[in-house]
């Protein structure tokens, strides 16, 4: 199961632009696990976001979106 998954060896392998967003109050996953990604994959973009939603599409989504239209643009 996904759940199961320990990835954490392969962070820093990964060389895709990567953004990491990460609402603070996020009950399901916890701001540190945000944290703990983005600071061992090369060059990540920590995004930490005011609110306890889980998906991104829930909630004040438009600063995100907004976020992630500008990690796109810098390419």
């Amino acid at each position: 199961a996904l759940r199961d998954a320990d990835v954490r060896h392969l962070l820093a392998k990964v060389s895709a632009p990567t953004m990491v967003l990460h609402r603070s109050g996020d009950r399901a996953v916890r701001i540190e696990a945000g944290r703990f990604l983005a600071a061992r994959i090369p060059g990540a973009r920590f995004i930490e976001a005011d609110g306890d939603d889980h998906w991104f599409w829930v909630g004040d989504r438009h600063s995100l979106l907004d976020s992630i239209s500008a990690f796109v643009r810098r390419g």
